[in-house]
């Protein structure tokens, strides 16, 4: 893969992740929730904006070709499924997180390398909060009744 196609990749991904979460805002209904996608969506706008910047400053003058094909990633997917969706999404994440890594080894210029690592960081981040919803689907989060420790600290 040459330092051209990782870029096109990259963006790609940050692409599809926008729209993933996009669609993930609108599907569910908890106000909450949709707000964390939504803010998805702007930290993966922020990482394509800065890719775009990057390709330019690494190649100036040449034009980055993005494919234009379906997402066939999505195909198989269960989109009546909230559950086997945020999987996905997370595995979105850990490839967007492998890819900054790989291209971080690569750079020679350090602002370059500093800007990809701390997206991989980024990407890890965004993992960890997808599994925290997850969580919440399931419940874990709220395995307890709160009301039941009314008055505990009187005693």
């Amino acid at each position: 893969m040459t330092r051209e196609d990782a870029y096109r990749i990259a963006i790609e991904a940050e692409i599809r992740s926008q729209k993933l979460y996009r669609a993930l805002g609108k599907s569910f209904k908890n106000e909450d929730t949709a707000q964390f996608f939504d803010q998805l969506v702007k930290y993966e706008e922020y990482h394509e904006e800065k890719m775009r910047e990057l390709f330019t400053k690494e190649f100036p003058g040449k034009k980055l070709e993005l494919s234009e094909e379906p997402d066939v990633e999505m195909r198989g997917l269960k989109l009546d499924d909230p559950k086997a969706l945020l999987e996905f999404a997370i595995s979105r994440e850990e490839l967007a997180k492998n890819i900054y890594l790989n291209m971080a080894e690569q750079s020679a210029d350090s602002s370059t390398r500093g800007l990809l690592l701390r997206f991989a960081d980024e990407e890890l981040n965004h993992k960890e909060m997808l599994f925290a919803e997850i969580e919440k689907l399931h419940g874990i989060l709220q395995w307890f009744d709160p009301s039941e420790l009314d008055g505990f600290m009187e005693y």
